[in-house]
């Protein structure tokens, strides 16, 4: 349907070319490399004549698609890659102007780190594998106890903390031209309780991390449910019946790929109490 669109619009425009005005359309951009999945605004704008319709389109990698009909927009573009943004503007004489930009996306890295090494004393050492990708600018740690770390290349820092507490540890991962991720995870060090939460898992039956549980010691409660990116609950994790999750749905179907998100309340032997939400990556 949007093929159909887009040549019928590029007919109009070579229909009427012995009615294009001068060309006095601009577009407004605040600059032309972006990075793959933020938002781009757009505006048009005209220095003579009366605007009736505005028509915006980009071509990619040999195909045209039609964006949005009103003066400003705002669109992603997906895919790293040169984008050539056209807008098509009629006027209230019946002439038809254009302006043509281009744009470049740029590849944007993905912010990810586990967490393994958990123990239950104080001082206690923490191993962070990075799993990030297409970060070429390399990464900035941040522990969440005024502790930071800059890391040039890939590599899996450990980190000492020396009191109890909850932290959020934080991982930016940098690509070109300003394109950033960032992911942060909450981490509880416990010298008599433990409870932490992991923030990826890969049940892909090679006995390696295949299963979801929370790291939790001396709970006297636990209650934790899972839930996928539309909100729908996959399944609950108590102390007494289901402790763990393997990747699949309640019905034995496996669950995609992607991001999913918990709720955890418990209570442990101190009469503590422990509310967390988060979420963590499921990856095969």
């Amino acid at each position: 349907m949007i093929s159909r669109i887009v040549l019928c619009v590029l007919f109009f425009i070579c229909s009427f070319q012995a009615l294009r005005a001068a060309n006095n359309v601009s577009i407004i951009i605040i600059k032309d490399t972006v990075c793959a999945g933020a938002p781009v605004a757009l505006t048009g704008s005209v220095t003579a004549g009366t605007p009736t319709s505005w028509h915006w389109l980009y071509t990619y990698n040999g195909a045209s698609y039609l964006l949005d009909s009103t003066q400003s927009i705002t669109t992603t573009f997906a895919d790293s890659g040169i984008y050539v943004i056209t807008l098509i503007v009629h006027l209230s004489s019946g002439a038809i102007d254009t302006q043509r930009v281009t744009m470049y996306a740029q590849l944007t890295p993905t912010a990810l780190f586990a967490i393994s090494g958990m123990a239950t004393v104080v001082p206690q050492s923490i191993t962070f594998t990075n799993l990030s990708v297409n970060a070429p600018n390399g990464y900035i740690w941040s522990f969440g106890d005024n502790s930071t770390l800059v890391q040039n290349t890939l590599s899996n820092p450990p980190h000492t903390y020396s009191a109890v507490g909850t932290y959020t540890v934080s991982l930016i991962a940098f690509g070109a031209k300003g394109c950033n991720d960032t992911v942060s995870s909450p981490l509880i060090i416990a010298d008599t309780v433990l409870l932490t939460m992991p923030n990826i898992f890969t049940p892909n039956n090679d006995g390696i991390n295949d299963v979801f549980a929370p790291n939790a010691h001396g709970m006297k409660s636990l209650s934790c449910t899972i839930y996928d990116r539309w909100g729908i609950k996959v399944i609950t994790l108590d102390n007494d019946n289901v402790s763990y999750w393997d990747g699949y749905t309640t019905s034995g179907v496996a669950c995609t790929e992607g991001t999913y998100f918990y709720t955890l309340t418990a209570t442990d032997l101190n009469t503590k109490s422990y509310n967390l939400k988060g979420f963590f990556q499921l990856i095969k």
